[in-house]
């Protein structure tokens, strides 16, 4: 999720920017964090698809307000902190048959600095794998940083897919348990 100096220039889709190269410190980072459960994705699928779960789940987000345009996509604002840092943002979501992709609001798709989402596979009858992935572009004075920002992301991640392991396979959780009971009892 964004800080003030942690989002730069250009993620994704082509820009007619272009990010430093050769000798200038790599400004975009991409973190990806996989996770097996066991049941289908149809078990998985609706609690990725409840944006809410965001402020559940989502290590950076202390409070989330979606804000649906039609069934499949809509905007979210997110207050937070990140690596303690506090911060607000606002995101474009579109939810998809295998997940959610969102981006940042409010700029065209080509210079979003901050996406994420998740994607959950199948692995049989059974079982699935739920793949949680965030990029980001980094401010030139932030660059210097990116291998604590990735180091800090891997740690964040991996505990959120922690918490949605529980909202999925814990119903009682999702109303009976706060998050942060659900992660005192890690």
């Amino acid at each position: 999720m964004p800080l003030d100096g942690l989002a730069g220039d250009t993620v994704g889709k082509k820009s007619t920017r272009r990010l430093p190269t050769g000798g200038a410190m790599p400004r975009r980072i991409t973190v990806v964090e996989a996770l097996e459960l066991s049941c289908p994705p149809s078990v998985v699928l609706p609690a990725v698809w409840d944006l809410k779960n965001v402020e559940r789940c989502e290590v950076k987000a202390d409070a989330v307000v979606v804000h649906p345009r039609t069934s499949q996509e809509g905007s979210y604002d997110v207050r937070g902190h990140f690596a303690g840092v506090p911060w607000r943002g606002r995101f474009e979501y579109q939810l998809h048959s295998a997940g959610f992709h969102s981006r940042d609001a409010d700029v065209p798709r080509a210079e979003a600095t901050v996406e994420g989402g998740f994607v959950v596979t199948p692995l049989g009858a059974d079982e699935c794998t739920v793949i949680h992935y965030e990029q980001y572009v980094l401010t030139p004075w932030v660059a210097p940083l990116a291998i604590l920002v990735k180091a800090y992301l891997h740690r964040s991640m991996r505990r959120e897919l922690r918490d949605l392991r529980r909202l999925v396979l814990c119903p009682a959780s999702k109303t009976s348990r706060s998050v942060e009971q659900i992660r005192a009892a890690t």
